[in-house]
């Protein structure tokens, strides 16, 4: 069936397609985990939502603050319909590494979920207020660092780049906090933890806010940090890179040279039971209406037809790939997904 003709079954109708029989109501409604609107993520989340329900009948519920690694667990069991997400939790549910060492079926589980879009997080923050005397990763010994919420891909990632990085290890050389996204700000800017770890856009509102109380450092890799062997493993994990994040970023930045980190690249994702002709209109929302999805924020005109499936290492829902297809995208045969 073709967008306009969808589209206009709908309206003859005066209702959509009920998503698994929930609601037979006059839109289809739809779940999904999101973040915090400070994060590149809750930003995402926020422009999907919004525009899908300008253009089309539907309402999207959006919750925030849980994990996305528990966020896959969830659509992977259709208990979520969408969700952002990121390659490295992928590749921790197939590997069954990290935080999904102890689920038994994460390989057979991350075979359901399927991709949408992708997009950068951003560039990996590692923040000290100036007056902690914190200017390199070597010095966060005996300090309370934040590395993001306990059980999350963000977590598993950090820590293992800090030890790579210095040997230091978690829980012996440094005291790790254990917040959830939102309350980790607020425990920063109230001087409860010495840094705040965060990977999202730049500038971000979210780290402005500490420059606003203090004067703020962001702390960087180093030539030979980024070279040395447990370094590797973490820059090959999918959806890693290596970014800059320039001198004079932020108001209050204390730096007077760039400083060289890892950047990130997450994904909108859901299941592969999610109705095909609804990803199809949801993915034509976004890009058929593209200027105004990226007006949202800045850096969102980093989504396009070039970067749309970046990173991606788990295959297109049926929906979008054929909305992708039908729009002269250019789909990496890897990611075509087995109900094609």
């Amino acid at each position: 069936m073709k967008r306009r003709d969808f589209l206009a079954a709908v309206s003859a109708l005066g209702a959509s397609v009920p998503l698994r029989g929930v609601w037979a109501q006059s839109k289809t409604f739809l779940t999904m985990d999101g973040f915090p609107p400070g994060s590149s993520a809750g930003q995402l989340s926020i422009a999907f939502s919004q525009i899908v329900q300008k253009y089309l009948p539907i309402e999207i519920q959006v919750s925030v603050g849980k994990p996305s690694t528990k966020s896959a667990l969830d659509a992977a069991q259709d208990k979520v319909d969408l969700f952002v997400s990121a390659p490295s939790i992928n590749q921790y549910m197939k590997t069954r590494t990290a935080m999904f060492a102890k689920v038994e079926n994460a390989p057979e589980l991350v075979t359901n979920l399927r991709n949408i879009l992708a997009y950068k997080i951003g560039e990996l923050h590692i923040v000290a207020y100036e007056d902690s005397g914190i200017t390199k990763l070597e010095d966060f010994k005996g300090k309370k660092v934040f590395l993001g919420p306990p059980g999350s891909a963000a977590t598993s990632v950090y820590l293992n780049m800090v030890e790579a990085a210095t040997g230091m290890v978690a829980g012996k050389d440094y005291e790790v906090m254990r917040y959830d996204w939102q309350s980790a700000e607020t425990a920063f800017l109230d001087r409860q933890m010495d840094v705040y770890m965060i990977a999202t856009y730049l500038p971000s509102p979210s780290i402005q806010q500490f420059a606003m109380v203090n004067p703020i450092r962001l702390i960087g890799l180093s030539e030979e940090q980024l070279a040395k062997p447990g370094m590797k493993a973490v820059l090959d994990l999918p959806g890693r890179t290596v970014e800059v994040i320039p001198a004079g970023s932020y108001e209050n930045q204390v730096n007077s040279e760039e400083i060289v980190t890892l950047g990130t690249w997450g994904s909108l994702d859901t299941n592969k039971w999610l109705d095909e002709e609804l990803v199809y209109e949801m993915t034509g929302a976004v890009f058929d209406h593209l200027a105004e999805f990226q007006s949202t924020a800045a850096w969102m005109s980093s989504i396009n037809r070039n970067t749309v499936f970046t990173k991606g290492n788990i295959p297109l829902h049926i929906g979008a790939y054929r909305y992708y297809k039908e729009n002269g995208f250019d789909v990496p045969a890897d990611r075509i997904p087995p109900e094609a």
